[in-house]
């Protein structure tokens, strides 16, 4: 997620050799000779300038190019030798003012910040012509738009580490995307996968030493402690094996096995589950998905990125036609956004004899009315949408734990939305619906919803 955009800005502007009136020109003399029009280009251009420094800090902003013509409508070799300076970098091309005849031949995405006429038309043109092509009325528009930008391509360069046991479909996840190349092919999100034993070898090799201060930390902050703390520590030294696998690997996601893990017997064996792990590694901003579930994975990669903060994600229940569950033990703490204050937690155990940390958050605590749900279908083409009011949280001393419980217009109707996608739910606080309609037209999913 610390990707950025590269823009290069270009500033168009039309100025012409000497005064003349006519059907598609008219003013006054005074303001209408080179000199003038040369004084008015420079200053759009300074404004342009200007306005570049409100844009988001996810664009990398290149400098901004006078790109002014005359009536011949065409732009300038020197102009267009600065244009292609770094070309390979450009993730798209910012067309302030006028638009830049012949752009197009570079094949890259333009988005055209004009509010009026212009830039309409020319994003209308690049379209038909099969060229990416947006536009603008002012900076919120431009900000709006980079941001869907930019979620593309934080999706496009993450390299999921999924930790397997090899069948395909798995027990649990039996929706699951079966094909990894599906979401290569579509967006450009890659799937590296490894036998879960070969993460086993990295856990040795972290010490205590190492991991006690995590733990340490985390049991402090706890308000109510019920894991056997000389066995919490193991759950931090699978959370630190999975980064350093990461790392070998090249990845900046993750998933493991679960039900395999489980009846392999190493977590019995070595007092540990891997859900405190997925907890720490999505409040650092990677995202961590349980089962191998590529469906949930996918959606959670998407929806961190567009929301800005962690997901949580869980089995749904429908508890009556207004009501829908979730489940699991695999909380985050920044669920109100990177950079906001942490919620508060319980630190439980998922297992009856006291090994397995789990956090125990009340999603009560959201800063904002409505939460997002969202999965993928096994063909990875389709996005399910839902969106609810978390009424309340409970806790399960053991097994998967908290239970969310949400209000939503037609609970009954979303589970029977849900038979077309499987069962995990990723959730994400605030209501990111529209945003991520607009990330499904310029990524090329569509999006099934029950009236949101």
């Amino acid at each position: 997620m610390n990707v950025k955009l590269v823009v290069r800005p270009i500033v168009g502007c039309l100025t012409h050799s000497h005064f003349w009136e006519g059907p598609c020109r008219a003013g006054y003399a005074k303001d209408m000779t080179p000199e003038a029009e040369d004084a008015a280009a420079t200053a759009a251009f300074k404004a342009a300038q200007e306005l570049l420094k409100q844009a988001t800090p996810e664009i990398d902003m290149l400098p901004a190019i006078d790109g002014r013509y005359d009536e011949k409508f065409v732009v300038s070799r020197e102009v267009y030798a600065q244009i292609e300076d770094r070309m390979d970098e450009v993730d798209f091309f910012l067309c302030m003012n006028w638009r830049i005849p012949k752009l197009e031949r570079y094949r890259k995405p333009v988005v055209i910040l004009q509010n009026g006429n212009e830039g309409i038309d020319f994003a209308a043109y690049c379209r038909s012509i099969g060229l990416e092509a947006y536009v603008c009325m002012d900076i919120r528009d431009l900000n709006e738009i980079a941001h869907v930008l930019w979620v593309r391509k934080v999706v496009a360069n993450t390299r999921a580490l999924v930790l397997t046991h090899g069948s395909m479909p798995t027990f649990g996840i039996q929706s699951v995307i079966r094909d990894p190349e599906l979401i290569r092919s579509r967006y450009g999100m890659e799937i590296v996968k490894m036998p879960f034993r070969d993460i086993f070898k990295y856990m040795d090799e972290v010490t205590d030493e190492e991991a006690r201060p995590i733990a340490e930390k985390i049991i402090g902050g706890s308000l109510d402690t019920k894991v056997r703390k000389d066995w919490f520590i193991n759950d931090i030294k699978y959370y630190l094996a999975a980064k350093r696998m990461m790392e070998v690997y090249d990845c900046n996601a993750f998933s493991t096995a679960c039900h395999e893990l489980c009846t392999s017997e190493i977590p019995q064996q070595r007092k540990f589950t891997p859900c405190m792990c997925h907890s720490l590694m999505k409040d650092e901003g990677y995202p961590s998905g349980c089962e191998e579930d590529l469906n949930a994975l996918l959606a959670m990669t998407i929806m961190q990125a567009a929301a800005m903060r962690p997901a949580f994600m869980g089995n749904p229940n429908m508890e009556s036609d207004e009501m829908l569950r979730i489940h699991h033990a695999v909380p985050a703490l920044c669920m109100n956004g990177y950079g906001k204050k942490p919620l508060q937690y319980k630190l439980w155990a998922f297992t009856g004899q006291g090994f397995g940390g789990k956090l125990q958050v009340d999603f009560t605590e959201n800063e904002e009315q409505y939460v997002t749900l969202g999965r993928f279908n096994p063909m990875a083409d389709t996005l399910s949408l839902g969106r609810g009011e978390v009424l309340k949280s409970e806790y399960d001393a053991v097994y998967c734990s908290p239970y969310y419980y949400i209000k939503m217009d037609d609970a009954r109707g979303f589970m029977h939305q849900l038979a077309g996608f499987g069962h995990h739910q990723v959730l994400i606080f605030g209501d990111y619906t529209r945003m991520l309609r607009q990330i499904g037209k310029v990524m090329g999913f569509a999006i099934e919803s029950q009236g949101v």
